[in-house]
């Protein structure tokens, strides 16, 4: 054996034990939903009963595989320590758990609902890529209260990172688990947290159940049942937007409930490092001294605004109902969530258009939220508003801020490379999915931007809102795609670089 092929098995046997620790807890994961769903069907026994005793055997057997398979790898990896455990194994960990997780957490619905395999594949990557794009046409009628109670808790795992949570729980991982951390929390900075990366996931997770938990008290207290409220604080808090009702929010018909989902879904796209410095601080000037946090704010009160004036006759010329139409659905597709509250293809080419750049910008950076983030487009905007002046001054030294902090030109090309990739990968998706499945350019395209947005509702969808149309290999890009835009292009590219490999 070559020492680069024993360079490359080296990295592999590394990166398969914190990859072997996540099966462990998916198994755990699985199990747990079994047993919730059996309790509540106890307690509340379901009003649909076919389908409920299969889908819990479905989650312990998918437990038992997952054990099974995560065990051998454990023996099968090496130990790491701080010297071994760098950038490359780590980089290489992080597309090994997500890759894992999307083929074994779609278990459950192969065994339970008898999904295809590329199905399973494409419902489970969109469940921890929080994207909420799904193939099942009836959901009510489909999927037992096990396999809805596990679509919930892989959004709600994989919202703020399944990666981060083992960075928490595994604090001896050194400058590897740095770059863990690094390679899965989305955007540029990590202002006001812990220096200690494993502090920091632990706050961050901390802040995401107590957020959690309060939804779901708050929706039971609305009228919710206790299994639906779990669903949804699940759901909504991680951005991903699964629900237990084909209608999704609609199907509850409580503007008390719509709009306190509204304000979840905006809370969940700000940075999670502002409720951490505020709570450090106690106070809330963290806040306003956030140039992206006002720009994200300032995004959702204008474009509720414009859609409410548009869409007034759509609503029957009621401001009221207009401005809280208006607000919901500005905050399902700024937040990424994707939650519906009414049907925004009915909406003018204005409101569309709207809808549109929202889906592109997402939330804030440290956020659960996907789109390419709104600290990376004001970037971009102030990048371009620059490069305008030294068009006609080309003599002048400009500096890009972000409120008072100067941004280095590494951070600047790092998120106009981005940029570049993110289109190019859109570009080319689009192109696969027209000359696969002969989808009008519009359709195909709207799939594949919600697929590397991780945004539910794809925009510009032919006859249903869901994929389940799509062939296999479509579908399985979408999945492949999705992954792609949660870990932020580089991660998961980095794979095909044959220098990754010969380092």
């Amino acid at each position: 054996m070559s020492s680069s092929s024993r360079g490359t098995l080296e990295r592999v046997r590394l990166a398969a034990r914190p990859s072997a620790v996540v099966g462990f807890g998916l198994s755990f994961a699985m199990a747990l939903s079994g047993a919730l769903a059996w309790f509540l069907d106890l307690v509340s026994p379901p009003t649909r009963a076919a389908g409920e005793s299969m889908g819990e055997a479905a989650m312990f057997i998918s437990a038992g595989i997952s054990l099974a398979v995560s065990t051998a790898a454990f023996f099968f990896s090496r130990p790491y320590d701080e010297k071994t455990f760098r950038r490359l194994e780590a980089t290489l960990a992080v597309a090994m758990v997500w890759g894992g997780t999307s083929l074994f957490g779609g278990l459950p619905f192969i065994i339970g609902a008898g999904f295809s395999p590329a199905d399973a594949i494409f419902e489970t990557a969109s469940g921890f890529t929080t994207t909420g794009a799904t193939i099942v046409a009836n959901i009510e009628g489909t999927l037992s209260r096990a396999l809805l109670l596990w679509r919930s808790l892989i959004q709600w795992l994989g919202g703020m990172g399944i990666v981060v949570l083992f960075v928490a729980v595994i604090p001896n991982l050194g400058a590897g688990g740095k770059q863990l951390f690094k390679n899965e929390v989305p955007g540029t900075t990590s202002e006001g947290l812990r220096p200690r990366i494993a502090e920091t996931s632990f706050a961050l997770w901390k802040l995401y159940a107590a957020f959690t938990l309060l939804e779901g008290l708050l929706l039971f207290g609305l009228g919710m049942t206790p299994f639906e409220a779990i669903c949804h604080s699940l759901t909504t808090m991680a951005t991903g937007g699964f629900s237990t009702r084909d209608a999704s929010i609609a199907g509850f018909q409580s503007p008390a409930i719509e709009f306190t989902v509204s304000v979840f879904m905006v809370l969940a796209g700000v940075n999670y490092a502002l409720y951490y410095g505020a709570l450090r601080g106690r106070s809330l000037r963290v806040f306003f001294r956030s140039y992206e946090f006002k720009v994200y704010l300032a995004l959702v009160l204008v474009s509720t605004l414009f859609l409410a004036v548009i869409t007034l006759d759509l609503h029957g010329g009621k401001p009221l109902d207009s401005l809280r139409y208006g607000f919901f659905m500005v905050a399902t597709v700024i937040s990424s969530t994707g939650y519906a509250a009414e049907d925004f293809a009915l909406y003018p080419p204005t409101g569309i258009t709207i809808i549109l750049f929202l889906m592109l910008v997402g939330g804030s950076a440290g956020s659960t939220a996907g789109g390419l983030k709104v600290e990376r487009i004001t970037l971009l905007a102030k990048l371009a508003w620059a490069q305008l002046h030294r068009s006609f001054r080309p003599t002048l030294v400009q500096t890009v801020r972000m409120g008072r902090s100067v941004i280095s030109h590494q951070v600047l090309n790092d998120v106009s490379a981005l940029f570049v990739v993110y289109v190019a990968c859109l570009a080319l998706g689009t192109l696969f999915v027209v000359g696969v499945d002969g989808v009008p350019v519009p359709t195909a395209f709207g799939a594949m931007l919600t697929s590397l947005s991780n945004i539910g509702p794809a925009p510009f969808y032919q006859e249903v809102d869901n994929f389940v149309r799509y062939s296999d290999p479509s579908k399985l890009l979408f999945a492949f795609s999705m992954v792609l835009g949660r870990l932020e292009f580089f991660t998961l590219l980095a794979l095909f670089v044959p220098e990754f490999w010969r380092r």
